[in-house]
């Protein structure tokens, strides 16, 4: 049993009809139904949910000179009853041309930009560095003969990890350390759009369509929906492309 966030996208609407609408768009997911799912119905997702985006980051950032509009979305309540603080620049949700996807992912953006340079600048000396994601593929595709402790070995035994690893601590790749491995074998526009797409979307997604998807769960279990890199990319771009009519919720959920 967990507990996750899941950002519910909702039709243009009078405001005081998005909690109706958000219990109709959640109650397909409804593991306390008694009537089982017939064969290409949605799969069971949450026994109790709760409309919080989280009281940091994960809150929906509010567009600037909107903090105090009636559309805004902020539940005054934590799942337990006990009240939450008032927020302003970010909420639980509201209409999209309400909410500032566009200066969030900016300033991820730039700092991808930064991470990506200044790692470039460092691997300049080094022979290229392969992704990690090429060795986890040699092991997915033969485990018995290359197994995982050798695609680990040989992806931390290249030249260029070696020197990230044993960086001075006085090196300005160390501010980049965190995520500078991961720039390996992109080029910097790739690199920049991945990083922005994993700002605004939650690792689960419940489109206009009634569609929930979540971007966590392996392809055998969830095929033909994206996950992964490819589901924040797509999360992202359908997002951002909403009707500024539309609204966008944060939602959290126990399953």
């Amino acid at each position: 049993m967990a507990k996750d966030i899941v950002t519910v996208c909702l039709p243009a609407m009078p405001f005081e009809g998005w909690e109706e609408a958000l219990k109709a768009a959640m109650a397909p997911f409804d593991m306390n139904r008694t009537d089982p799912p017939g064969e290409g119905q949605p799969n069971w997702e949450w026994d109790w949910y709760h409309v919080y985006g989280g009281d940091g980051d994960t809150g929906l950032p509010v567009r600037p000179g909107h903090e105090s509009d009636p559309h805004i979305i902020h539940n005054p309540v934590f799942s337990n009853g006990q009240p939450r603080a008032p927020r302003t620049m970010h909420c639980d949700g509201g209409t999209r041309r309400l909410l500032d996807f566009e200066t969030a992912r900016s300033v991820k953006a730039a700092e991808a930009g930064r991470r990506w340079d200044a790692m470039s600048r460092f691997a300049a000396p080094y022979a290229p560095a392969r992704p990690f994601g090429h060795f986890r593929r040699k092991f997915q595709e033969n485990p018995e003969g290359y197994p995982w402790a050798r695609a680990r070995a040989d992806y931390l035994e290249q030249p260029l990890l070696q020197a990230l690893m044993q960086a001075p601590p006085d090196s300005s790749i160390l501010q980049e350390r965190g995520g500078a491995a991961d720039c390996i074998g992109t080029d910097r526009d790739e690199y920049v759009r991945r990083e922005a797409s994993r700002v605004i979307p939650t690792n689960m997604l419940l489109t206009l369509e009634g569609v929930w998807i979540d971007g966590t769960l392996d392809p055998v279990h969830n095929p033909g929906l994206p996950r992964g890199e490819e589901y924040f990319l797509f999360a992202d771009e359908y997002l951002m492309s909403l009707d500024g009519d539309a609204f966008v919720i944060r939602v959290r959920f126990h399953s």
